[in-house]
């Protein structure tokens, strides 16, 4: 093999369209090696040379220096060599816009090209076609060829396609990060704190776009892992209450972990569609559903409830009670309406749980029955039936219940004259002589999940406005204090439950931080996982900004304002305004499907806002939700803008796009129809009718409950009329995208077709675009990436003027002039 030669200074790029070429800097390329190791093959043959490049590729794209053999090689500035052996070159590569052109490497013999660590093309030639980002471009060799010198020529498709070459180690947030990083999903901590199952997740490249999951069992005191699972991670895991045991389903059995020696045992086998294991003394509470089986030969659906869109509602899950000593089974409750299990209490052998009859006759069209059960004779004590209810849990002398303004009649409402939102969650307490107490009526923050403590006071997990923190509720007391995380988001946690101070496990992001997770006891942090340092260490991501204003009314609106990367303040840049969807606010996290810091990686500034409506900041606010349909909402969300402009000079007012889904998707149309201030839309899953989504959507008769309560298309025109978008398309002149899942059952696709048939029979600018087989939320990896590069690509059209993406999107799609 010929000693590879490389003049860096003879390196250049040839660019489409211009009269000259540019240099790259020797600074910019880094050179692997050569690497000489004596193999019966070279690195390109062999019948397995694509994987073992690929695992090569996989370790120089990470990694600045490698042992090989126990020699130390490195990434160094390219140089020449008289040296034998295979050789990579890495350069850092950055786009600011769509950038399409070819790519051609000579001088090498058995060239793969990688970007990002992914191959390209096995040859000396690829074509790419790049968003606006920064890119690792690699170049794997067997060493040089005789021909040639080494040299690599970018030809561009226009003279627009021209990225740039640079030395910085650092690169701009990139979506495959925000989706494919690890994380932790699930946080268990034994009742006496000594022990935590702690699960993290993340999707590997080249896995089929499937997720690897690995559950640990942790000590707390020092870190130590004591047992792990991978192919089989434990579901519905529980602590027995002496932290001895951990039951959890795993293979179709319930199994059993003894800590003190890490002893497994199978408690019981056939144990399919087993959920919710809950100890009760030394045996085990659990739900265990039969699934509905229609008959096969059926042509015919006869509809027994407006449940029965719901594809698991005939479904029958019931209580049942385990000995683990025996294996023995015993069922508890029985009947046509499931059970479900929310605690027990043992010393007076008493079980709570739920059941939801079919019942309509008030807002919000549902009710839930709360029932104790005795366990001994099975015997029932139906404790009330209730409109607006989400969970219960004992205390030594009564129960915690949490459920909505409106339960019992009002309850927990601050002001009769405000008819309230009922997303907005409130805590209870209820005596075991049967007397109610409403303990959150001057509590703004709406209250999501609690964990209670030995000595019954509560860990509550709160919505604060956008964001989501910790408080401890002190029973004796009745007082809230809020727990310092050190997070804006708090998205999962776990309480020891056999101690009287709070001792926690939890997890959450910041706006502009990745996610981390600690361990807290008296108040003292201890780090679990940091996806920064593990994900994110040479990443760029912009700045943060508070922007509130005052609206018309006197309301504080709470806004907050992402920065490009790399902000210059003399620029003008395209705005993207966002906006809540359903009734919760946007919260503060780092990442999740609306991603705002990739929005600002690719050169936007996003404006999210939190209009009126929203849970979180007082039952006044979000109780303009009700009935409202975008009254209260679209003014802020206008006002808002205006103010945002000219707060903001560096942001250019004839290109701010707007976007939300769902209900937000509905703002979005109804905005549309409301003014001409945005240059371009996106509504993903909008509701474009009300009486259409109200009749139709899986869970629309009881979402109008609560969003339009006590109002029906028969007795409230107005409002599922003139407020519907579909009714008001002709006053429609902003560029609308229309996003949807074809399989969507919460907001039917027909939604979306009735926007779009209207808006093409009136000949203006529309473009529909279903995802298949995605319903409500585009979680599969693939469709969400897609999904992104949709929006993205839309938005740099009509706000950048920048067509070429949209256009190698959908090829047959002639682009919109953009005025």
């Amino acid at each position: 093999m010929k000693a590879l030669s490389l003049v860096c200074a003879s390196i250049a790029l040839a660019f489409s369209g211009f009269s000259h070429s540019a240099e790259i800097d020797n600074s910019h390329i880094q050179q692997f090696g050569p690497v000489a190791i004596s193999t019966s093959q070279s690195l390109s043959a062999g019948s397995h040379s694509d994987a073992l490049r690929a695992n090569l590729a996989t370790a120089l794209s990470s990694h600045n220096e490698i042992d090989i053999f126990g020699k130390s090689y490195q990434w160094k500035a390219a140089k020449t060599t008289s040296e034998n052996g295979w050789v990579g070159y890495k350069i850092q590569l950055s786009a600011e816009r769509y950038t399409q052109g070819t790519l051609t490497v000579t001088g090498l013999n058995k060239p793969q090209i990688y970007l990002n660590g992914v191959l390209l093309e096995a040859s000396a030639e690829a074509e790419l076609a790049l968003q606006s980002g920064d890119y690792q471009l690699m170049i794997l060799a067997d060493g040089s060829a005789d021909e040639a010198d080494f040299s690599i020529d970018w030809q561009g498709k226009s003279d627009i396609d021209t990225p740039s070459f640079t030395a910085t180690k650092t690169h701009r947030v990139s979506a495959k990060q925000l989706f494919d990083s690890e994380v932790v999903t699930n946080l268990n901590l034994s009742p006496n704190g000594k022990y935590l199952l702690q699960t993290k997740s993340h999707y590997p490249a080249n896995n089929d776009n499937k997720p690897v999951s690995v559950t640990e069992l942790i000590s707390t005191s020092d870190k130590d892992v004591l047992y792990r699972w991978q192919d089989s991670a434990p579901a519905s895991a529980a602590w027995s209450s002496d932290s001895k045991q951990l039951a959890f389903v795993a293979d179709k059995q319930v199994q059993l972990l003894t800590v003190s020696d890490i002893n497994i045992t199978v408690a019981a086998t056939q144990m399919e569609n087993v959920s919710g294991l809950h100890w009760y003394g030394d045996n085990l509470l659990f739900n265990w559903e039969k699934p509905f089986k229609a008959d096969e030969k059926a042509t015919n659906k006869r509809f027994q409830a407006l449940q029965d869109r719901w594809s698991y509602w005939r479904n029958n899950s019931q209580i049942y009670l385990l000995d683990t000593a025996s294996g023995f089974i015993r069922q508890l409750t029985d009947g046509k309406l499931s059970s479900n299990l929310l605690d027990s209490n043992q010393d007076d052998n008493k079980l709570l749980l739920t059941r939801s009859p079919v019942d309509y006759k008030k807002p919000a069209h549902g009710l839930t029955q709360l029932v104790e059960v005795n366990v001994n004779d099975l015997t029932e004590n139906l404790i009330g039936e209730y409109r607006t209810f989400n969970n219960a849990t004992y205390t030594d002398d009564g129960m915690y219940i949490m459920a909505g303004p409106d339960f019992m009649d009002g309850l927990g409402v601050q002001d009769p004259e405000v008819v309230v939102n009922n997303y907005d969650g409130q805590l209870y307490w209820r005596s075991n002589k049967g007397e109610v107490t409403a303990l959150s009526k001057d509590f703004d923050p709406a209250i999501g999940g609690a964990a209670k403590l030995s000595n019954d006071d509560l860990i509550l997990r709160v919505g604060e406005g956008d964001r989501g923190q910790l408080y401890l509720f002190d029973l004796s007391r009745k007082s809230y204090k809020k727990l310092s995380t050190g997070m804006d988001m708090v998205n999962r946690f776990s309480v020891a439950s056999d101690l009287s101070k709070p001792v926690i496990a939890y997890a959450g992001t910041s706006a502009t931080v990745p996610q981390k997770a600690y361990f807290m006891k008296s108040g003292k942090k201890s780090l679990l996982f940091d996806s920064q340092t593990a994900s994110y260490a040479d990443t760029r991501i912009g700045d943060i900004q508070d922007f509130d204003f005052t609206n018309k009314h006197g309301h504080n609106i709470d806004g907050r304002v992402y920065l490009p990367v790399d902000f210059d303040a003399n620029k003008q840049y395209p705005a993207l305004v966002y906006y809540y969807g359903g009734t919760s606010p946007v919260t503060r996290n780092f990442t999740g499907r609306w991603p705002f810091n990739l929005w600002a990686a690719k050169g936007y500034v996003v404006y999210v806002l939190q209009p009126n409506g929203a849970t979180g900041y007082g039952q006044a606010f979000s109780g303009r939700h009700v009935n409202a349909w975008g009254d209260y909402s679209a003014d802020d969300i206008i006002e808002g803008t205006q103010a945002f402009l000219k707060a903001h000079n560096f942001v250019d007012p004839k290109r701010v796009g707007n976007m939300g889904a769902s209900y937000g998707g509905f703002m979005t149309m109804y905005l549309a129809t409301k003014t001409d201030i945005f240059a371009a839309s996106m509504a993903h899953a909008g509701i474009s009718n009300l009486s259409a989504y109200w009749g139709h959507g899986w869970w629309g008769y009881g979402y109008s409950g609560v969003a339009s309560k006590g109002s029906f298309p028969w007795n409230n025109r107005d409002l599922y009329v003139e407020h519907s978008p579909l009714y008001n398309a002709d006053k429609i002149n902003t560029p609308m995208l229309l996003l949807h899942g074809n399989a969507d059952t919460n907001v039917p696709v027909g939604e979306s077709h009735y926007m779009y048939t209207a808006l093409k029979m009136l000949d203006k600018p529309v473009e529909l675009i279903e995802f298949n087989g995605q319903d409500h939320h585009i979680n599969g990896r693939q469709a969400r990436f897609d999904w992104w590069d949709a929006t993205l690509a839309w938005f740099d059209l009509h706000l950048k003027d920048e067509p070429q993406w949209w256009n190698k999107l959908y090829p047959e799609t002639k682009a919109v002039e953009v005025k």
